[in-house]
Order: C-alpha cells, then structure tokens, then sequence
C-alpha cells in the first residue's frame, strides 16, 4: 500500500495491524494508540503529518518505520509534508516572537466540568490577522485541531511541564463544513422522548455526565463502535458535544439532541 502524509494512522491500522508497533517504536508518545478506547477518537482523524507534528518527530523516521513492515513511500511525500511543517511553523513562531499571542487557559473550565469549545471557537474568530491563539489544555486537543484545520488555521503543539499548549493561525480561507449540520437534530425534550419510544432500534443507554474530558467522547465512541447493526445509542451528557458532533458525521450517525437544562443534554445516536 502507498502512503504519504496525509494518510490517516486508521487506514494504516486497518491496512496491517503492526503499525500500531511500528509508529509506537518511533516515539512512546503514541503508545496511546494501544488503547482502543483512546485509538477509536485518534486513529481516524489523525494522519501521518499530523502524528508527527504531534509527537514532535522527523516524519521521514515513521515513514521509514512503516516502510520497514511493507509500506510503500509516495514520491516527493517527505518534502512535501517538511514544506507544509516549515510554513505553519514559521508563521506561528513569528507571531510568538512579536508577542503577537492571544492566550486563552481552559483548565479552570475544564476543573468545572464544563466545555471549552465555544470559548475557544469565540476567541479564534475574534483573532486579529497576525495573530496566533495560545490555548492552554490539560490535553492534547486533537479533535479541536481538526475542526480548526478545516476553517483554515494551522496549528502547533507544544508541551511544558503538565500542561498542552495549542497554536492556531490563520492561513486560509475554511474548507467545506463537514456534514454534521445535516446528520444533528435539535428538538424539544418531549419530541425526544417521542422519538425514543417510538425508536424499533436496539437501545443501549449510558451516562457520561460525571466523566472528565475527554473520556466522554472516548466512551461515546467506543460503544458506538460495538453498537449492533440495528442498535441506537441514548446518551446523558452534560453539555452539547461540539467536538463529537464532527465525528458522528464521518460515521454516518443521525444525532438528535435535547438540552433539558444547563447540565442535562440528552442524545439519541444511531445511522
């Protein structure tokens, strides 16, 4: 199989389970990928270029790793992907130079149990041009990168004691919106409850409203993954999740979502 930069570590798994091995023995940082918990929310929306920029890594080391157990290495992919590397990062590390950072901490956010999300998406549209975003995390927030890569910000990940530090700038204009907006429902708590006891599905029902970020969209994914073929998934969450909602749509789940109050959304999750 030929691969290049863009091609996402799932595919890689999929094509040959060894990979997993193989990535892990370039860096421990992604011995995470051994989860199939944590592999189910990285493994799909991750490519090579992003691991390595991730991991901090030489991607012509990975690719060479991955070359070692079978796969072939496209033509031009290692310089095309430095180039990409070495643009973001100049960009982002200018900015920085310039002291022209706007920092946003979500920890106390998140020491709340609440979602960031719209705080950071409220800062990246005010952001002025030339400017970078410092969003300070607990975490690595892979799903958030990919949903700022998609409205045209490049990002860079930078890590410092026991805390994330996430860059985001601005370098074009957003690629198509994924397809969430048409697979999420809003509807009133009683037309939800309608729709659940009129639902001829399988229904597995879980409650992720007292775990820590990120381990709902973690358990939200995973029990998606065994769901049955005529299976929904009921859910209690806290919040409306922003971050899964992309995810979902890569997935082909239809989402119906109730916001009971501020700390009790309900979702019926099934394709």
């Amino acid at each position: 199989m030929k691969i290049n930069s863009e091609t996402k570590i799932s595919v890689l798994i999929k094509e040959n389970s060894n990979a997993i091995e193989a990535i892990v023995s370039v860096n421990p940082h992604f011995s995470k990928l051994r989860n199939p918990l944590l592999r189910g929310i990285l493994a799909s929306r991750t490519s090579i270029g992003d691991a390595a920029r991730i991991g901090k890594c030489d991607i012509e080391v990975l690719f060479k790793s991955l070359a070692e157990i079978g796969f072939e290495i496209e033509k031009d992919a290692i310089l095309k992907e430095e180039k990409i590397e070495q643009s973001a990062n100049s960009e982002i590390l200018n900015a920085i130079k310039l002291a022209k950072v706007t920092s946003l901490d979500v920890r106390p956010t998140l020491e709340r149990g609440g979602d960031p999300f719209n705080e950071i998406m409220g800062e990246l549209m005010r952001l002025q041009d030339g400017y970078a975003l410092e969003v300070i995390n607990t975490f690595e927030p892979t799903p958030l990168i990919k949903i700022a890569n998609a409205r045209g910000y490049s990002s860079r990940i930078e890590t410092k004691e026991d805390a994330v530090y996430t860059y985001f700038f601005k370098v074009g204009e957003a690629k198509e919106e994924a397809r969430s907006s048409n697979l999420v429902f809003r509807v009133s708590v009683s037309e939800h409850e309608e729709r659940r006891a009129k639902c001829k599905k399988d229904i597995r029902e879980i409650d992720v409203r007292d775990l820590e970020m990120p381990l709902p969209m973690v358990t939200i994914l995973k029990e998606l993954e065994e769901l049955k073929e005529n299976g929904a998934l009921y859910v209690h969450h806290k919040k409306v999740p922003q971050y899964l909602l992309p995810e979902l749509a890569e997935r082909n789940f239809k989402t119906w979502i109730a916001e009971v109050d501020e700390n009790n959304v309900k979702l019926l999750i099934h394709k």
